[in-house]
């Protein structure tokens, strides 16, 4: 009966992330000694009753009080009473979950108020329940740590917590190991400090946030994942950072205030919003957070198979978001992934088929991965919050930190409004870029304030696109259509010797068309067809060539219901 046990010490440092975002690395400050039941005190508990053998614990009136640092083995019930761990303030307490049942009708059923860090060990084969009343206590969780607590092993713990909170820690929470189930009123597993896993398989069902670190001191607050397995239903957060949440590895679903078919009805407006869906005004029960993961500062994700079906946003950071690789589908009623600084996405693959709008940030950069929108509103978004001005930019000053920028990676959009969106700037330097949006006057494939540069990739669209910039080093060439084009039906660009260059199934019906590609020359001459068929062969004028399906002049323009 031996077991590996990982006493895991807070202690964080700052690192620094390929975009210069300061992130909080974990490291271990040691590996305890391995543990045999003949080092441990082996208590059995008769709910009125002990069996002790062995040091540092007596029971009395239904308390097993633990006074000293050491291993302690338990099995057995204890129907109303406590597990209460009154050791040193810098004693480290294992208790080893070796078929144990505990209940406490008024606080928690484990209870450490002062120890450096207490440890449980999920035994190998063997199921444990740990559970509170509803009864109000002002240690308000089933399982309730002062300091720091670790969990490891391979055996079952079910943790119900009546009151309020599952299993909570007032300094770090790691996890390396065991079956755990929680289901609580609260907040299913909090660390007010931050939460460190790297290894469970974790079943939480809870009345506030999954997961959450709450700390609001700059170097605490945080959240990192590497590994394991998450079903997470949340009323609120499914898990909640307050300052950085790192994710690198494990598997994820994760359902938050009921799903995105609970999120409210959106109203139309034809007032400021010229047409958009708006926010319905928002009301006390509205605030309440229901979002997938949630962070402060920076959400990081570098790995990880995550599935979040949230009513509020699936992943959202009061700042930065960072995606570097792993796989992620979000169905959500609001923003899909939101940053209110800079969202920066490098890798990975990103579905989104439902969302009202997919990826909002201050700025949007994509630099890589798969990514493919379906949006009720736009699909990318680059906002300040502004709402002065006019929507087409007319009285607006650009702010230059407000921008969308593609420079890699396959991007599939289809947009009720506006596939790209920027109140700054949109550049398009490489990756695939297609979309489906709206052929009308405020509402298109591409939208912008300031200027559409581009300087390489590819661009295909089915519906409308602000003309780009002349000091675009790219050929662009706009195409508008004597009559509306069906939804299904395939565009493609073919240069003289009659090789595809690019090729598009639109998903909706469209009027305009918008083209680049690292191939276009300017003085060549390139054939538009759709659905197999020629409909005009169009020689590269100039930065911008602009043309009618027919031969004759582009129909569009600011003035009127076309677009340029």
């Amino acid at each position: 009966m031996l077991a590996m046990l990982l006493g895991c010490m807070s202690k964080v440092q700052p690192s620094e992330s390929t975009d210069s975002f300061s992130v909080y690395e974990y490291t271990q400050e040691y590996i305890s000694a391995s543990w045999s039941e003949n080092d441990a005190t082996v208590i059995t508990l008769y709910n009125t009753t002990a069996d002790i053998r062995g040091s540092g614990a007596v029971f009395a009136g239904r308390t097993l009080t633990i006074r000293e640092a050491g291993t302690y083995l338990l099995s057995g019930m204890l129907e109303n009473g406590q597990v209460l761990v009154n050791a040193g303030k810098n004693d480290v307490v294992r208790l080893v979950l070796n078929g144990v049942s505990l209940h406490n009708e008024t606080g928690p059923a484990i209870y450490a108020p002062k120890s450096k860090e207490v440890v449980l060990i999920i035994e190998a084969g063997t199921q444990n329940t740990v559970s509170d009343g509803s009864a109000s206590d002002e240690e308000n969780s089933a399982i309730y740590i002062q300091d720091s607590l670790s969990i490891t092993g391979s055996g079952l713990l079910a943790v119900t917590g009546n009151n309020r909170h599952g299993i909570r820690s007032q300094d770090t929470l790691t996890i390396t190991g065991g079956v755990i189930s929680v289901t609580s009123a609260g907040d299913a597993i909090r660390g007010r400090d931050a939460v460190v896993i790297t290894d469970c398989r974790l079943t939480l069902e809870a009345g506030g946030d999954g997961i959450q670190s709450n700390n609001p001191d700059e170097t605490k607050g945080f959240i990192n994942i590497a590994g394991g397995s998450f079903n997470i239903k949340a009323q609120n957060d499914g898990i909640q950072a307050e300052n950085v949440l790192t994710i690198t590895g494990g598997i994820f679903e994760i359902v938050s205030g009921g799903g995105s078919s609970s999120a409210p009805v959106r109203a139309e407006s034809f007032g400021r919003g010229w047409g958009r869906q708006v926010p319905i005004p928002q009301t006390a029960e509205d605030s309440i957070s229901m979002k997938g993961i949630k962070a402060g500062k920076l959400i990081n994700i570098t790995g990880g198979d995550i599935m979040i079906d949230a009513q509020d946003d699936g992943v959202h950071s009061n700042d930065n978001v960072i995606i570097a690789s792993g796989k992620l589908s979000i169905r959500t009623g609001d923003d899909a992934i939101h940053g209110d600084g800079a969202v920066i996405i490098s890798g990975g693959e990103i579905n989104i088929p439902v969302c009202y709008e997919g990826i909002e940030g201050l700025s949007v950069t994509i630099r890589g991965g798969n990514i493919s929108v379906v949006s009720r509103d736009d699909a990318v978004n680059a906002a300040d919050g502004s709402s002065s001005g006019d929507r087409m930019g007319w009285g607006r000053s650009i702010n230059n930190n407000v921008f969308v920028r593609i420079s890699g990676g396959t991007v599939d959009l289809y947009a009720s409004h506006d596939g790209i969106d920027a109140n700054g700037n949109v550049f398009i330097d490489g990756g695939v870029v297609k979309i489906s949006g709206p052929s009308q006057m405020m509402e298109g494939a591409i939208d912008f304030d300031g200027n559409l540069l581009v300087t390489g990739g590819e661009l295909i669209t089915a519906g409308s696109v602000l003309s780009a910039s002349q000091n675009s080093t790219q050929p662009v060439l706009f195409v508008s259509y004597t009559r509306q084009q069906p939804s299904g039906s395939v565009i493609a660009v073919k240069d003289s010797r009659g090789n595809t260059l690019l090729e598009y199934t639109s998903k909706t019906a469209y009027s305009y068309s918008g083209f680049t590609s690292p191939s276009f020359k300017t003085g060549e001459t390139y054939s538009l067809f759709i659905n197999g068929s020629k409909r005009i062969d169009v020689r590269l004028t100039s930065a911008v060539t602009s043309i009618g399906d027919d031969g004759r002049a582009y129909n569009g323009g600011r003035g009127g219901m076309r677009r340029w």
